[in-house]
């Protein structure tokens, strides 16, 4: 595609996931005058909204107040909640106090990528991307139809993955591997007792969906820590958070404490100081040594993730109702195994305290894995993960999280030299920044990414003259 033999040629973009990263990559390279058609890529045909926010339930909330979420850009701090105010959403008005459904998020997207569709250039196409092959002239993107669509630029958006199996999980049709899968919770029973394995942002969302579908019976949620994510809540601003050691973990954990104490004094909550240190989340993670992100990970993960995705109010208010009606109960136990009996799911238990020979099986009508997603992507089962890695067109992250990528967010191949015009956004690059699941943090990235394909694409034109 040329504009005319004096001209530059105009380029192609593909985008692979269009869920709300892949749109947010729409909009920023939809800025470069340069590329002339983008198309975004999704298996499931979830355009704008993604696994995250197509939930058309109201219980499934945004886990901060909706003027957190940001808008289209980093200066456009306040972009989602005037689109709430636009639209006729403004209950409560101070959205500081709002944490509005997630569908809500998915209607903004979803504008967002119709306003970029509008201008002509981004097209959608539902379909699998199976791999993707570096060319002389580029890349070529294979899909499951047979289609191979030549790019300039490849970026990948996609998302978190499903959760990984459990060990010694035996399958059976009353274990739910993945509560994500369409109409995967559409068959429990509303006499059921349900176990839900995990205590997460996932589990909350799984108990709350099968209690709002009418489940009578029981349901017990499990976990090694037993740790429900903490309660979110309004409060004063907080300054940047300074003093805190981010050389050792032990260091940073305990300059944490003091300063949640030093601020509580003032009247300033423990969330907001938590979210004014992890600003710099990024950077502190990229300068610690490796020794010490494997302590973190292994000593306090579970603990940071209570504290940074946390619970609307009022989903923590309806999470303990049924807790003192008896109808939800948490449980602090290792899973050591499940297998499917004639009616149901048996699951072996070790609670915490007891002997290492003490274990119980819990038999249940359902058993759900909501443990969150599998970021070892050197066990995906996903066909383009899986090609990437087995080419040497990618090779696994730091830690084993998710996949590798240079600052500039490109991918790493298995020699560790980035793939140019190959790039790499959201929780796949877990391992290299850690601070990856949030819009913002997402947005940003996908800012990065198309200042990198601004330089690469003006590199380009200077060679083809």
């Amino acid at each position: 595609m040329r504009a005319g033999r004096n001209k530059a040629p105009m380029r192609r973009a593909v985008i692979v996931g269009g869920g709300a990263n892949g749109t947010w990559m729409s909009v920023q390279l939809a800025q470069l005058p340069s590329i002339g058609e983008i198309i975004v890529i999704d298996r499931d045909g979830r355009f704008g909204r993604g696994v995250a926010y197509s939930s058309t339930a109201d219980h499934h909330r945004i886990n901060v107040p909706a003027e957190r979420m940001g808008g289209s850009s980093p200066d456009d701090s306040l972009g989602f909640a005037q689109w709430l105010l636009r639209f006729g959403h403004a209950e409560p008005a101070n959205f500081a106090e709002s944490f509005v459904p997630r569908r809500l998020y998915g209607d903004y997207l979803r504008a967002q990528l119709d306003a970029v569709i509008a201008q002509g250039r981004v097209h959608l196409r539902q379909a699998m991307v199976q791999a993707i092959e570096c060319r002389d002239t580029g890349h070529a993107v294979l899909l499951d139809t047979g289609e191979e669509i030549e790019a300039d630029v490849v970026v990948l958006c996609l998302g978190n993955p499903p959760p990984g199996q459990i060990a010694r999980m035996v399958p059976g049709p009353r274990l739910v591997p993945d509560i994500w899968r369409a109409g995967a919770l559409e068959a429990v029973l509303p006499e059921g007792d349900v176990l839900v394995i995990g205590t997460g942002a996932t589990a909350v969302d799984a108990v709350l969906e099968i209690a709002s579908r009418g489940v009578r019976g029981r349901i017990r949620m499990v976990s090694r820590h037993g740790q429900l994510p903490l309660i979110d809540e309004p409060s004063a601003a907080c300054e940047a958070v300074t003093g805190i050691p981010v050389d050792t973990v032990r260091g940073m954990m305990r300059g944490l404490r003091a300063a949640v104490e030093e601020h509580g004094a003032r009247g300033i909550g423990w969330q907001a100081v938590v979210d004014a240190f992890r600003v710099n989340a990024v950077d502190i993670w990229l300068n610690l040594p490796d020794a010490e992100r494997r302590r973190f990970l292994r000593h306090l993960r579970s603990l940071w993730m209570v504290h940074r995705h946390r619970l609307a109010p009022d989903v923590a208010l309806r999470l303990q109702r049924l807790r003192d009606i008896g109808r939800l109960e948490i449980i602090t136990a290792r899973v050591l195994g499940g297998e499917p009996t004639s009616d149901g799911y048996a699951v072996e238990l070790h609670h915490s305290g007891r002997p290492p020979d003490a274990s119980e099986m819990l038999e249940v009508d359902w058993a759900l894995n909501c443990t969150g997603p599998d970021e070892n992507y050197a066990r995906s089962r996903d066909p383009l993960v899986a090609s990437l890695l087995k080419g040497g067109l990618a090779r696994p992250g730091p830690l084993a999280l998710g996949l590798d990528c240079d600052l500039q967010q490109r991918l790493v191949n298995s020699e560790g030299k980035a793939v140019p015009g190959l790039y790499l956004v959201g929780p796949p690059s877990r391992g290299r920044f850690w601070e990856v699941t949030s819009a913002p943090s997402g947005r940003d990235q996908c800012v990065a990414v198309r200042r990198d394909v601004d330089v690469l694409l003006k590199a380009l034109a200077e060679t083809s003259r």
